[in-house]
């Protein structure tokens, strides 16, 4: 079973975007629900898409429930002080990427799912879009 790591901008693209970014995105979550991948996120993006439903003027309760539901598919990972460290020696150019990279490497992803390939430059995994992985399930 395959163990996806999803960048920020996936998991708002499944609470909160409509069309094809969030076709895609529960696309990929449905490959939990299926038990063909583990799925994983930071911790951080789970404050990160609270804060844009609250922008989007979510009721409370509402927040509360989809972050639920998506942590039925969708595993939180841990940002502690090794990753914040390991994060800041790293040659990420963006912080909060680096945080989601040494993020993903503690559940030992293999592959990071997000929209902007070009901000894990660094990264020792393979980066796909959404699209892109969804692709490789469908061979």
């Amino acid at each position: 079973m395959k163990r996806l790591f999803l960048d920020t901008n996936i998991v708002i693209d499944a609470l909160l975007r409509t069309g094809e970014l969030r076709d895609a995105a529960l696309r990929i979550l449905s490959l939990s629900e299926k038990g063909q991948a583990e799925i994983f996120c930071s911790a951080l993006s789970f404050a990160t898409a609270s804060y844009f439903m609250e922008k989007a003027k979510m009721e409370h309760g509402e927040i509360l429930e989809r972050l639920s539901i998506f942590c039925e598919y969708c595993t939180p990972t841990r940002v502690d002080a090794d990753i914040v460290r390991q994060a800041l020696d790293s040659a990420f150019t963006d912080f909060e990427d680096a945080l989601q990279y040494f993020s993903a490497l503690t559940e030992d992803a293999e592959v990071i799912i997000t929209r902007n390939g070009k901000d894990f430059t660094a990264s020792r995994l393979p980066v796909m879009t959404a699209t892109e992985y969804l692709a490789t399930t469908e061979k």
